[in-house]
């Protein structure tokens, strides 16, 4: 009768230690488990804010082309006109498109020459949900044409738009940017209407306009 006694005892204390095992276990599982999905939280918050300095760098590209579309067109008009190719000299002086001023694509070390690395300030620290983007530009190397840093040759530029936020991170995209248009001498117009010799506008027409005072 002891025996049998004592034999019991003894499982007792073998279904207790299994139970603690069994619990050790699942809270070893449990905790890996919350360990795991706190890790994949962060990698999504993580790579939710690396989009978002992506496309804060993308849309900061959106806006300088449509910043410089419309100084482009200025600053190329007169030349146009003449007949002349289209260029991007006037977007070295950074956006103020003033010379010897801290936006200037000139070297900050000092070298008057400047280089083709230097970058002209066009838009800095522009916000977008809290993070911040700078657009910088400067002539790519055609120095093969007689060009130099701030002479451009070929109607080329390389534009870099730079994201940066309040943890650290950031992102950057940099593209080539072509500007193009075909101007044509105003003397060159063949088209003139008139009967005149040559039919342009520097030859005698028919029926010459020659009083402007009356205005239909």
């Amino acid at each position: 009768m002891k025996k049998v006694i004592r034999a019991i005892h003894g499982e007792q204390g073998s279904a207790l230690i299994v139970t603690i095992m069994v619990l050790a276990l699942i809270s070893i599982v449990a905790f890996s488990s919350v360990r795991s999905s706190t890790t994949e939280v962060q990698i999504a918050g993580n790579e939710l804010q690396h989009q978002k300095y992506f496309y804060t760098a993308e849309a900061g590209i959106d806006h300088a082309v449509k910043l410089l579309e419309e100084h482009f067109r200025a600053a190329n008009a007169a030349a146009l006109r003449l007949g002349a190719k289209a260029n991007w000299n006037f977007a070295f002086s950074g956006n103020d498109q003033k010379q010897n001023t801290s936006d200037d694509a000139v070297n900050r070390d000092g070298d008057e020459l400047g280089s083709y690395a230097e970058a002209a300030v066009w838009i800095d620290n522009a916000l977008i949900d809290g993070i911040s983007y700078r657009i910088t530009l400067w002539n790519n190397d055609d120095s093969a044409l007689g060009g130099a840093f701030n002479d451009d040759r070929d109607g080329m530029v390389w534009i870099r738009s730079d994201a940066t936020g309040p943890k650290g991170g950031g992102a950057s995209i940099q593209m080539l940017l072509q500007g193009k248009s075909d101007g044509q001498v105003f003397s060159d117009y063949t088209a003139q209407a008139g009967a005149g010799a040559g039919k342009n506008y520097t030859s005698n027409d028919l029926n010459p306009i020659v009083d402007f005072s009356r205005q239909l």
